[in-house]
């Protein structure tokens, strides 16, 4: 059974050294205030600029402010859920990973979203080391995708690239790119899945 992250007994495995770039700016949108300061002490211990709000409408100011590498977000929130702030984020920059958590029960529909559009998909409880794969996973992607789009001359249509809704060869500005291009979709294509249950 996983354990609860805000619990003080958890930390040893995520107190591990992390290679993260202290620099990235990590957005956290959840409206448990609990597990809200949860991110925002570990994380900390991290990042530098770890930013926490409790709704979509703060997280879309925030975007506006600062050049966010990472969303996790919550799935069912009152208001504007994570789902509709994905397609949000994806508007404003496609190169964002987007996470999504969740400990309620969703309906097909947003289980089906989760999996499927979401660029990670945690379920609530998890673990500190579960936290962790999921954030790396997220900046591995990050950067991938920041990579990706230099290629292109409308970055906006990086995600019908990832869904093969556009081909890539004809998308890349510069022929000579190409081929390292191709390899760099395939490296993401072939990432690990992305949906984790807690057991």
């Amino acid at each position: 059974m996983s354990s609860n992250p805000s619990s003080p007994q958890n930390p040893p495995a995520g107190n591990q050294k992390r290679n993260y770039d202290r620099t990235s700016y990590i957005l956290v949108v959840d409206d448990d205030n609990t597990l809200l300061k949860f991110f925002k002490i570990h994380l900390n211990k991290f990042f530098s600029r770890v930013i926490v709000v409790k709704n979509a409408k703060e997280a879309i100011d925030t975007l506006r402010e600062k050049e966010i590498d990472l969303v996790i977000s919550d799935i069912r929130m009152p208001r504007m859920d994570g789902l509709q702030l994905m397609k949000r984020v994806r508007k404003h920059d496609p190169s964002i990973p987007m996470m999504m958590i969740s400990g309620a029960l969703l309906s097909d529909e947003q289980a089906k979203s989760a999996d499927e559009d979401a660029d990670g998909y945690l379920r609530k409880p998890f673990s500190v080391d579960d936290l962790h794969a999921f954030i790396e996973h997220g900046m591995v992607l990050r950067e991938k995708y920041k990579k990706l789009a230099s290629f292109l001359a409308d970055k906006k249509i990086i995600r019908d690239i990832l869904r093969g809704k556009v081909k890539l060869e004809k998308a890349v500005t510069d022929k000579a790119n190409v081929k390292e291009a191709v390899d760099l979709l395939a490296e993401i294509n072939a990432s690990p899945i992305k949906t984790k249950t807690a057991s």
